[in-house]
């Protein structure tokens, strides 16, 4: 992982510079310090103005004149301008870049204040008299803080004894928003356009950063990441990066659960840890992509020589500035994508699942070594499946459910319904797991061994379970609808997910296994032919029906789905008649005779009006039935879901005009 990304944060640093794609960092420090340098420090973007204090000769004397430019989006000027926060709130400030506040209910109401400006001067002080690569500069800094006279707008400060410039451009500044105070060198040059500063820099930014008050520098090592020898490794780097991977910053993370042995397992050249740095705060976010419904680092690593990389650099430059040439606000659907047209030899891609904000934080999971090949075969598979037509398939199909490169369907496939009671298990580990290792066989091109799809039924069924719950707790009409309709809204011209709809999305889902090898179907010793017209299309390949067992369950469900709907135009209460004796899912095989004798009681107690297609349904189960006798062969997962399955479909084989709402919404049901 910070090989990779180490790598990729090097290879775009060369492009940009034009350098060579086998040069390392020190050319990059060397000879393009001010294209480093600002990806290390704070953004000024937000800051709109700088006060610029310079030295100036008036009348045989030297003294300081301070002039006020903007900054806009002045890219190049913010570059001169390399702000790095101090460390703590009273600490001195790092160089001769400054933040003036406004502090109106404070006395005195701007800062820093007079203290901390002492507190700088004597810092600055310090490193002007040390035997130190930039102490010349410094000495440069700290003559011109020690000028007497400063000049603003034509009006002349004379400094009173025991305050220095720095105290008095900030007391002048008439500012209520937040702007820098930067002091130039004697030739008039920013900071950011000295050298010898941007190496002060790289050194402080590495001591703030990369260490920390427990745990101490290695002086001379050998870098894990680089090999380089002999060089200081930082103990904090990973975590000062941004990169908490592991939980780094825990008590009893480190070797022998002594956090003074912390460099042992995350030291870092400082090289090495900028590169960490630049990749987290620049380059990160640009890979980051929805998958399997949750955030996750798309994370590519480069193979073969380097020029192959900086092609890869390349292409994905020339990716990003075309989606922000056309104003593509979001490019994550189309991420993978990218990563589908490169080539095997060039590239294979990292799924990580984290918290992303100030630190990537908490990773969760990872798949590993997904070929750009695969992802172009899922990309042509989910065309095919996405427009599939079968009768099993869903006629209104929800747009969140469709198959992308992200296998984002898994998300609304495996949700719990409930609110606030599902939110926790729908954050649980046990969910994020099954849905990692659906997609790691997914991405990978392998079948479920038995182990696996039993997981993935147990979390099919548990789905189903928590539909029903809600569906009873609810007991209201869109409630008892989504019990055989699909959800469609003629106003809204939209599609939503009823437990029909979810069974049927769920069918699709399954033809997509098959497709991508992952649950092939098998071909079963279906021998049973429905004379049901209306039945007959729902046994053609893909179904899943292979089987007599299967084919008597899907049947019976389609009867039980019209129950329900008889129930619901009575008035009578489904929740506690029909839904009961599903048992919470717990039905097998051997259950389906007793099931079946209570649905056609209750239609006989309603002396329901049977249609010719009921009737011939009847024959078709009663057919079945007298064939596999009361010892169904069926278990409770296979049983559940064809029971459901035909349960969804009850419109489909009983055509009528509709007699429910037809604007029937999804409510909160979602």
């Amino acid at each position: 992982m910070l090989p990779e990304m180490r790598e990729l944060a090097l290879q775009n640093l060369l492009y940009r510079c034009k350098e060579p794609p086998d040069a390392e960092m020190t050319v990059i420090r060397e000879r393009h310090g001010q294209v480093l340098s600002p990806l290390l420090v704070e953004d000024s973007e937000k800051v709109p103005r700088v006060y610029i204090l310079t030295p100036q000769e008036k009348e045989g004397k030297m003294i300081v004149k301070m002039h006020v430019e903007d900054l806009g989006k002045d890219e190049e000027k913010a570059r001169k301008l390399p702000f790095v926060k101090p460390t703590g709130s009273q600490s001195a400030a790092v160089g001769p870049v400054i933040k003036r506040t406004s502090k109106p209910k404070e006395q005195p109401p701007y800062g820093p204040s007079p203290k901390i400006l002492k507190t700088t001067l004597d810092a600055f002080n310090q490193l002007a008299t040390s035997n130190l690569p930039w102490s010349s500069y410094f000495q440069e800094i700290v003559t011109l803080l020690n000028y007497n006279t400063l000049e603003y707008n034509d009006n002349f400060y004379s400094l009173e004894s025991g305050k220095n410039i720095l105290e008095q451009a900030v007391s002048i500044i008439a500012e209520k928003e937040t702007v820098f105070l930067v002091v130039t060198d004697k030739t008039g040059k920013l900071p950011g356009e000295r050298q010898e500063y941007l190496n002060y820099l790289a050194y402080e930014m590495a001591e703030i950063k990369y260490v920390t008050g427990s745990t101490r520098i290695c002086q001379s090592g050998t870098c894990p990441l680089c090999s380089k020898e002999n060089v200081t490794l930082y103990p904090n780097a990973a975590k000062g990066a941004g990169l908490n991977i592991g939980n780094a910053d825990r008590a009893g993370s480190f070797t022998g659960l002594d956090t003074t042995q912390a460099w042992k397992n995350f030291a870092l050249c400082v090289d090495c840890a900028d590169l960490l740095y630049i990749f987290k705060n620049h380059l990160l976010p640009q890979f980051i992509a929805q998958v399997t419904g949750e955030k996750a680092l798309l994370l590519p690593s480069l193979l073969g020589p380097v020029e192959k990389h900086q092609k890869f650099i390349r292409d994905w430059r020339s990716y990003v500035q075309n989606l922000e040439t056309n104003k593509i606000a979001s490019y994550e659907k189309g991420l993978l994508k990218f990563f589908a047209d490169q080539e095997d030899n060039q590239v294979t891609l990292q799924l990580i699942w984290a918290t992303f904000g100030q630190t990537m934080d908490d990773v969760k999971g990872w798949i590993t070594d997904i070929l750009p090949s695969r992802l172009q075969k899922l990309s042509n598979l989910n065309d095919e499946c996405n427009n599939w037509k079968h009768p099993v398939t869903p006629k209104y199909p929800v747009d969140e459910v469709d198959f992308d490169l992200g296998l984002n369907m898994l998300l609304p496939l495996f949700r719990r319904l409930g609110g606030k009671i599902a939110k926790k298990a729908n954050e649980s580990k046990q969910l994020f797991d099954f849905k990692r290792q659906l997609a790691t066989v997914i991405y990978h091109q392998r079948p479920l061994i038995n182990k696996e799809q039993d997981f993935l039924w147990y979390q099919v069924v548990e789905t189903a379970r928590w539909y029903l719950t809600d569906i009873m707790k609810r007991n209201d009409d869109y409630s008892r609808y989504s019990l055989t309709n699909e959800g469609y809204s003629e106003k809204k011209n939209k599609a939503f997910l009823t437990f029909a709809g979810w069974i049927r999305h769920l069918a699709r889902f399954f033809y997509y296994l098959d497709r991508t090898g992952v649950l092939p179907m098998a071909k079963g010793d279906l021998s049973f032919e429905p004379q049901t017209e209306t039945l007959k299309p729902f046994f053609a390949e893909g179904s899943g029906i292979n089987s007599d067992e299967k084919a008597f369950a899907f049947i019976l469900g389609a009867l039980f789905g019209k129950l329900i709907q008889v129930q619901s135009n009575k008035g009578v209460n489904v929740n506690s008649n029909a839904l009961t004796w599903l048992k919470r899912l717990e039905l097998s095989g051997k259950d389906l005779p007793e099931l079946y004798t209570k649905i056609r009681g209750k239609f006989f107690a309603y002396n329901f009006k049977k249609s010719e297609a009921f009737l011939n349904l009847e024959k078709d189960l009663g057919y079945l039935g007298a064939k596999l006798g009361d010892n169904i062969d069926l278990d409770k997962t296979a049983t559940c879901y064809f029971l459901l399955l035909g349960q969804s479909i009850t419109t489909h084989i009983f055509p009528k005009k509709e007699t429910t709402k037809n604007e029937l919404t999804e409510g909160t049901l979602l």
